[in-house]
């Protein structure tokens, strides 16, 4: 995988909300439910919709941070689960809708296909909870690569603020019966602010002489 950052600096006229976009001429080749067999042929594209509030009356604004990598490994038959572990450092509340990847501004790619019209079958469902942003797939049935894409919506006052696009790359393994950890955590913790939070992750490998590795991104270590 290779990672670039472009840095830009720009001064806009003056408060109001504005798009901000940037396009890659060329996606990776043989991306399954992208214009196949000719992926490569399409734009790689992503845009923000971004709000500049009266600081005097609205607060900041910072659009979220997205912690989790846009790749994401997964096993043909295997259930798969994403999440982009969006974090708001202004606490504005966050949703979640799935969207057709973009080639250009507000421009679909052609001959797109959802995560479940490839491998067609009863076993092959998908669901992106929108609250929540975890997207299951359960279960890929067609080993290659996938992008599917995300709108994360910013919300203060019970109004969208903000718009950030998350378009990303599925990698589907032939994983030879190899089946992935199990974590055991708490689903939940409420604490006070400025209290230290202390529990245990415990991950265990159905196969054996597997070994399992913990890591460990979102808002509390940004």
């Amino acid at each position: 995988t290779k990672y670039n950052e472009y840095i830009a600096i720009h001064q806009y006229a003056g408060r109001s909300s504005y798009q901000i976009s940037m396009t890659d001429p060329n996606r990776n080749g043989e991306i399954l439910n992208v214009n196949f067999p000719n992926s490569e042929t399409v734009a790689f594209h992503l845009q923000t919709n971004y709000t500049f509030p009266n600081c005097q009356f609205g607060g900041f604004n910072f659009t979220p941070t997205l912690e989790q990598p846009p790749i994401d490994i997964g096993c043909v038959g295997q259930r798969f689960e994403h999440n982009p572990n969006a974090f708001d450092p202004d606490g504005d509340s966050l949703s979640y809708e799935l969207i057709v990847p973009l080639q250009d501004v507000n421009t679909p790619v052609p001959n797109y296909l959802w995560p479940d019209q490839v491998g067609v079958s009863a076993d092959n469902n998908y669901d992106l909870n929108e609250v929540t942003g975890d997207f299951i797939w359960d279960a890929p049935q067609t080993a290659g690569e996938y992008n599917i894409a995300m709108y994360i919506i910013s919300w203060r006052n019970g109004s969208p603020i903000d718009t950030v696009l998350r378009d990303m790359q599925i990698l589907i393994e032939d994983c030879d019966d190899n089946r992935p950890p199990t974590i055991e955590s708490p689903d939940f913790i409420c604490v006070v602010a400025g209290e230290t939070v202390s529990f245990e992750v415990i991950g265990d490998d159905p196969d054996q002489g597997q070994l399992v590795e913990l890591t460990a991104l979102g808002g509390p270590f940004v």
